[in-house]
């Protein structure tokens, strides 16, 4: 069973994020509307961990496009996440290529930088909503993928539904 990107967003609770994400993310539409809001979700997912907006340097996916978040979470009217992003990077003296895979071992090194992210944690809200607004905006520009329901039960479970 599964749903349609549209037809979720007819609802005004965001929903299936996570899978929204995926579907988007392994599309075969790509413009800037996909890749902004592709990025804004998986700043959320990323950030909404117990590291916080250090996620956004620990995690892969997201240090990725560490160029290219603070652009994209003003575009959803994330300002101050965008700020968040901007501050962070300006307390890390490394080249975008040194943090697109990540910053573990650097981190350990430098805890002054865990500090720094964690202060910043206060200082934006969840973009959840407003990704999910910009999302209902932005349905023009939006491909209509589906989007498998999540499977619940034991055998989902236990075989990675």
């Amino acid at each position: 069973m599964t749903d349609n990107l549209h037809e979720l967003l007819e609802g005004d609770e965001p929903v299936a994020l996570r899978r929204i994400e995926k579907a988007l993310h392994s599309g075969e539409v790509e413009n800037e509307t996909v890749e902004t809001v592709v990025s804004a979700l998986i700043w959320r997912r990323c950030t909404s961990g117990p590291n916080g907006v250090l996620g956004a340097v620990l995690n892969q996916d997201c240090a990725a496009r560490l160029d290219v978040l603070p652009e994209h979470l003003d575009s959803i009217g994330a300002t101050d996440a965008a700020q968040a992003v901007r501050d962070l990077r300006a307390n890390i003296p490394l080249e975008d290529e040194q943090i697109r895979h990540g910053l573990i071992d650097w981190v350990d090194t430098n805890p002054e930088i865990a500090k720094h992210a964690k202060a910043l944690d206060d200082d934006f809200d969840d973009v959840t909503q407003k990704v999910w607004s910009f999302m209902q905006e932005s349905q023009k520009e939006l491909p209509d993928p589906e989007i498998p329901v999540k499977k619940t039960g034991l055998f989902s479970r236990l075989f990675g539904g």
